[in-house]
């Protein structure tokens, strides 16, 4: 998918997305034809404006960014996340809403109505679409539940790496709910629990069935077609299975690029702006 740098052209033009997130900045690289030729990801550490230099400042693309400064007037950067609004060097600026809508409608070229899940790391959304435009959507901002902050503080509690989460939830033999959402009351219930004498694998899968269940009761999901993107579902794929089983008869999507969607959807809405 990635192309070398040799066929960049002075004369050709490039749009730039830009996803900065609360836990990670995402970066896509598109032609005009919104074609993907480079991505790449970095953490999201402050002050943020450098960081998100310097997640851009890639050893392929390094004419494009010189002493900080935008030195090709044929590259675009448009942005989207947490964070977007602190980042003034950039073309433009979108809603997470809007963003992922794009990058996974590129993907998926779906034609009849869908829900979009998408689990980020301070929020969860569930986006309505139909008629190709996003008709309705709800958001969690009031707390951390059912997010990726809130698996990273159990997985920590745990004393747990998250690469190891899905692989050891696979191997439970118990399913019971957490039954606290705050994430500090949670991890006391964890505590309490493993010194019960509960096993970590049935703890992590009940993390996991209360992020669905948080999501789920933030509105009524009736569309046929659940398509997931963000970071979160890409790192933790048992939740779109689990969301399979409390979502029946429902087709489960992923889109391919889950954790691109916001940055690709954000050069796209800059390649539509020409």
């Amino acid at each position: 998918m990635n192309e070398p740098t040799a066929n960049l052209k002075d004369h050709d033009r490039y749009y730039w997305g830009v996803d900065c997130g609360s836990s990670e900045i995402k970066v896509v690289l598109c032609n005009e034809h919104g074609n993907i030729l480079h991505k790449r990801k970095g953490r999201t550490l402050f002050p943020l404006y450098q960081h998100v230099y310097d997640t851009l400042n890639d050893k392929d693309f390094s004419p494009f960014v010189e002493n900080s400064e935008i030195t090709k007037r044929n590259h675009k950067i448009f942005a989207t996340g947490y964070g977007r609004h602190k980042l003034e060097f950039v073309n433009g600026k979108l809603t997470e809403i809007k963003a992922h809508f794009l990058g996974v409608q590129r993907q998926l070229k779906l034609d009849v109505p869908y829900t979009i899940i998408d689990i980020g790391g301070q929020d969860a959304k569930v986006i309505a679409i139909d008629d190709n435009k996003v008709d309705e959507f709800a958001i969690n901002r009031k707390c951390a539940a059912g997010t990726g902050a809130f698996i990273e503080e159990l997985a920590h509690r745990l004393e747990v790496p998250m690469s190891e989460m899905t692989a050891l939830a696979n191997q439970h033999d118990k399913e019971f709910m957490l039954n606290s959402y705050c994430t500090v009351f949670s991890g006391q219930e964890v505590i309490k629990t493993l010194m019960n004498g509960e096993r970590i694998e049935n703890l992590i899968y009940a993390l996991y069935l209360s992020v669905v269940k948080r999501v789920l009761e933030m509105t009524v999901v009736d569309t046929d077609i659940v398509a997931f993107s963000g970071g979160v579902v890409a790192h933790h794929p048992l939740l779109v299975e689990l969301f399979g089983k409390k979502l029946e008869n429902k087709m489960m999507v992923l889109a391919p690029e889950t954790q691109f969607c916001g940055a690709l959807g954000a050069a796209l809405h800059g390649i539509s702006e020409e």
